[in-house]
């Protein structure tokens, strides 16, 4: 597994990140799921990834503490977590103590010593831009007053945001309080896309969730007409990205012998992309994945071809 450098922090994190979102059962226990989940996570890191993402809020992250309670290799991993203050009932107001509560929880259940990158995710209810946007000169200041406190005490390292939208991230990038970005994207979705040039040459850094755009962009979806009724990529709202992949898979024709591989490869060609957020399942997810990411022979160039049909038709 290749590493890369998450902008210029210094830190060097495997190129597909593993996501435990839906690997394991909700409560702890001895099911079938959870028990193929922590496999799963065993072969990622037999495999050499050294970067785990997390959230309290996904209810999974016992079974992460269980793999990594006696794993030889749990001191040599990097961490990134979720840290939503303010969250949706919150009203704007950001709670210095919730936001440390939530960097112990993840130390004390991950096993570690140190948080090398904070997702903040700051939200309203209704979570708009229209709501969260005037929130940021008020939200900021104890923001980084708090981080810097957990940064000098050696528990964290980096701080990045996940804007939901590019109205909100170009707010939050404009304030230079963050250090990278993360963000959903793929070759459909291409938004974010938008902010790489400002990113790099600031030597920061992305980690991209959504690689398989929810699963539309694998072997198993990518073919519409072979779903089942019932699958609900049949649905209306999906026409869309359907007749996006279309024109993709026209702008790089035979070069897509997999949709699951040239996802995984596509998100990558980009070299300010430090790392996939993959959400992984199974051991046979896992050497897929990593299998595409180490085979890959995409660059710059295959970026360049997908923005420039992502500028000319805009978002989906």
């Amino acid at each position: 597994m290749k590493n890369r450098s998450f902008g210029n922090t210094g830190l060097e994190v495997s190129e597909i990140c593993f996501g435990p979102m839906r690997f394991s059962a909700k409560e702890p226990g001895d099911d079938a799921v959870s028990r193929t989940g922590k496999r799963a996570l065993e072969r990622a890191l037999e495999r050499g990834v050294n970067f785990i993402h997390s959230s309290y809020e996904y209810g999974t992250r016992w079974a992460v503490s269980d793999v990594l309670a006696t794993h030889p290799r749990r001191f040599d991993l990097h961490h990134v977590i979720k840290v939503p203050v303010p969250d949706f009932e919150d009203g704007g107001h950001f709670d210095a103590g919730k936001f440390r509560l939530r960097v112990e929880e993840a130390l004390r259940d991950l096993h570690t010593e140190h948080i090398a990158v904070l997702q903040h995710l700051q939200r309203s209810k209704p979570n708009s831009d229209e709501r969260r946007i005037p929130d940021i000169p008020t939200v900021h200041p104890a923001l980084l007053e708090t981080f810097q406190k957990l940064r000098d005490e050696g528990l964290v390292g980096a701080l990045t945001t996940f804007p939901y939208t590019p109205g909100f991230a170009r707010a939050a990038l404009d304030t230079g309080d963050f250090t990278g970005l993360v963000a959903y994207y793929n070759v459909i979705e291409m938004e974010m896309a938008d902010f790489f040039p400002g990113l790099q040459e600031q030597g920061h850094g992305v980690l991209c969730i959504r690689p398989f755009m929810a699963g539309l962009l694998t072997d198993r979806r990518a073919d519409r007409a072979a779903l089942p009724e019932d699958d609900r990529m049949r649905a209306d709202s999906w026409d869309a990205a359907y007749a996006r992949l279309e024109q993709v898979g026209t702008v790089f024709g035979q070069g897509v012998r997999s949709w699951t591989a040239f996802a995984i490869q596509f998100a990558l060609a980009h070299p300010i992309v430090s790392s996939l957020i993959v959400g992984l399942n199974t051991p046979e997810q896992v050497d897929q994945v990593i299998d595409a990411a180490e085979s890959s022979q995409l660059h710059l160039g295959d970026f360049e071809q997908a923005y420039e049909l992502y500028q000319r038709e805009g978002p989906v």
